[in-house]
């Protein structure tokens, strides 16, 4: 494993089909993000408390754990754990999910597109916000 570098975005990616965890990566890393996949929400909680991330990306809808659950966990733990900026990003356009999404305390909503624009320009924002980079390779 190649080590981080600090001025590289680097974000946690979190969806159930392991074929949309190999795409989005590609995705991603190919826009200049660094990019750790996992498939569960316990997962996710679990490399945010022993990795630092500047972004987590999840799914909403998955087995064990939804993303809502995952991100009341998440905003529960200790630390800079907890502050760890949360974006949705789900195929649901339906309003009561973005309520929903905002009341366990992620960021953003971002609806799920072929061209990936959405997710693509709230990362960029982040990118800005953090003073991070996103060079694509």
């Amino acid at each position: 494993m190649t080590p981080s570098n600090p001025n590289k975005l680097k974000l946690l990616f979190l969806d159930n089909s392991r074929t949309t965890r190999a795409a989005m990566t590609m995705v991603l890393t190919n826009q200049g993000y660094e990019v750790i996949a996992v498939g569960s929400g316990p997962e996710a909680i679990e490399k945010i408390k022993i990795e630092p991330f500047d972004v987590a990306v999840m799914d909403l809808y998955m087995p064990l754990m939804n993303g809502y659950e995952a991100a009341k966990i998440i905003r529960a733990l200790p630390d800079k754990c907890k502050d760890i900026p949360i974006i949705a990003l789900t195929a649901s356009n339906d309003p009561r999910d973005m309520d929903i999404c905002k009341n366990a305390g992620m960021n953003d909503f971002v609806i799920k597109s072929e061209d990936h624009k959405g997710l693509l320009e709230v990362l960029q924002r982040y990118c800005q916000s953090l003073g991070k980079s996103a060079t694509p390779k």
